[in-house]
């Protein structure tokens, strides 16, 4: 399959769930469970369970099934091209369709989902223009971050889960950042600095018309010089700032 990204319910230690998207109008989003204590080879171990996800028409619930077609079908129907996957320590799994651009929260014991649009009205300034790409809870959960695929907004974004209110953490407007991917989120393990990735950037080219050589991709590094972690206080924290470059 063209698989895009991982999670794991690690509620349990002793008997973690794993979770894989499929980037494909007919993908099958997976779930695996090891066979024996966790160890380096738990995902390698023969006599494994896979099962995969399926909607029930008609309805907000949804099944683990072995049929892997129906849900193939299943996933063409609702939630096409699957990118990003992430669990959060209360047993929900989020994932986001890109060509639905659709955030599904799937509450694993009750066997129930909702969804939310990704392209909301954000709070401040800042727009989230095209298809959602990486998704990530931080260290603390209180903010799901999205990254923006492919757009005119490339960038990153957060929606804070008590409120369920987007902000733009930071968005490439440059002319030639159109079309451009963020990817590659991820955090400090305090908290206090973000990273990201843009695929084609640029890189300095004196060769080149433009100067820059747009097949070259660059990471960037966000800090917070205030002590407190890119998901913590102060509540009031707002999350925009344009680049230019």
């Amino acid at each position: 399959g063209n698989f895009e990204a991982v999670a794991v319910d690690g509620r349990d230690p002793a008997f973690p769930v794993f979770f894989v998207s499929e980037d494909a109008g007919y993908g099958a989003l997976r779930r695996y469970t090891g066979r024996g204590p966790p160890g380096w080879d738990y995902l390698h171990r023969d006599g494994g369970d896979t099962q995969f996800l399926e909607f029930i028409p008609g309805s907000n619930r949804f099944r683990w099934t072995y049929n892997e077609q129906a849900s193939r079908n299943s996933q063409f129907r609702y939630y096409p091209n699957v990118e990003g996957i992430d669990c959060d320590d209360n047993g929900f799994l989020y994932f986001v369709s890109k060509r639905r651009k659709m955030l599904y929260k799937l509450d694993l014991d009750r066997g129930t989902y909702i969804t939310v649009p990704t392209n909301e009205a954000l709070e401040g300034q800042g727009s989230f223009a095209d298809t959602p790409d990486n998704i990530d809870w931080g260290n603390d959960g209180n903010f799901l971050y999205f990254t923006e695929d492919g757009g005119p907004t490339a960038g990153v974004y957060a929606r804070e889960k008590s409120t369920g209110k987007m902000y733009a953490m930071f968005e490439a407007l440059w002319r030639e950042y159109k079309g451009d991917e963020a990817t590659g989120l991820a955090f400090s393990p305090d908290g206090s600095k973000m990273y990201a990735c843009f695929q084609d950037c640029g890189c300095p080219q004196e060769s080149s018309e433009t100067g820059l050589d747009f097949t070259c991709g660059c990471m960037l590094e966000f800090s917070r010089d205030d002590g407190y972690s890119f998901d913590g206080a102060p509540s009031n924290l707002r999350f925009h700032s344009k680049s230019n470059r």
